[in-house]
């Protein structure tokens, strides 16, 4: 018997190593697909962490980065960047397992994943004599041109690919101000992405995780709207510093309250019982129109004040628990 569960352990682990390091593969070789096996990279890490013990889900993590080491011929920036995503998705379980609310699991596995990529850029800078800035700029200027090269190759014209080309000097100004923000709402977003991926694979309460549990009635602490309020004032200060600082903190929270828009619009999905193929169809409208990117995060912000969904109150009116 004993045997039997040593071969079966065996065979996890081997099927652990072998889709990790698949998806992170991908994600490293295929330009436009590449990129959503890279927001994608925390899910098995995330997903063997909640069905496995700590040891077992550290080697699967640890061995499909060392096989995509391999892969890409020695350490890289990118491999750094691979090692972020599934640290994310390790950490994310650990918290779940610690059945953490969902805010808590997202902005913990967040803040140590970002704290550690910041603290690894400036010791990889030193030590190779580059310097933080100088290195950061050299890895933006080296996926513009990437950028470039795969609008020429998809057929775009050339009168387009000039203007991008002349504007590059502007993009980069821009991108090297707010990379901090978008760092961290790519984060964000994965760690969302895959925390709704983990639910449906997991079968919702087999888990035994309460952050599952009713992800459509999530609401941010209330106590952001004051982060908001500052970004905005940072916004119409007359001082550049101030105003990068202010939109970066915009860009974060509006992502933020992205996921609580999106949460009231799964509500009432779940509410009119929406048929599915609907549902497909009108999310995937919402993220490919920006327009109704900030739509939803507007809703979710108004949520606040207006609480669309009615959470919190039961038939004596009495405050109630969120289900996270």
């Amino acid at each position: 018997m004993e045997a039997v569960n040593q071969s079966g352990d065996h065979k996890t682990l081997f099927s652990g190593i072998m889709i990790t390091t698949l998806i992170g593969a991908l994600s490293l070789s295929v330009p436009v697909l590449g990129f959503f096996c890279f927001l994608m990279l925390p899910l098995p890490p995330m997903v063997y962490r909640l069905r496995l013990d700590r040891k077992k889900s550290a080697i699967i993590a640890c061995s499909a980065w060392g096989c995509l080491c391999i892969f890409a011929g020695g350490l890289s920036a990118d491999i750094f960047l691979v090692a972020g995503m599934m640290s994310l998705g390790f950490l994310m379980g650990e918290y779940l397992q610690k059945n953490l609310p969902v805010e808590k699991t997202v902005a913990f596995a967040c803040g140590i994943v970002l704290l550690a990529g910041i603290f690894g850029l400036i010791l990889y800078g030193n030590i190779s004599n580059i310097g933080l800035t100088a290195m950061v700029s050299g890895y933006i200027d080296a996926n513009l041109e990437l950028t470039l090269m795969l609008y020429k190759n998809m057929g775009m014209p050339e009168e387009n690919i000039q203007v991008i080309s002349e504007a590059m000097g502007s993009i980069k100004y821009v991108l090297m101000r707010i990379l901090p923000s978008l760092f961290a709402s790519g984060l964000l977003l994965s760690a969302w992405m895959n925390l709704l991926l983990a639910k449906i694979l997991l079968k919702r309460g087999k888990t035994g995780c309460q952050a599952f549990d009713h992800l459509n009635t999530w609401k941010a602490p209330e106590y952001l709207v004051w982060g908001v309020i500052g970004s905005a004032l940072m916004l119409v200060l007359p001082v550049g510093a101030f105003k990068m600082l202010g939109l970066n903190g915009m860009i974060i929270f509006l992502i933020i309250y992205f996921f609580q828009g999106i949460a009231v619009v799964s509500f009432y999905f779940e509410t009119k019982r929406v048929p599915v193929a609907l549902k497909i169809l009108l999310y995937s409208i919402i993220f490919i129109q920006q327009i109704f990117l900030l739509i939803i995060a507007g809703l979710g912000f108004f949520d606040i004040w207006l609480n669309f969904r009615r959470l919190g109150m039961d038939n004596n009116n009495k405050q109630s628990p969120l289900a996270l």
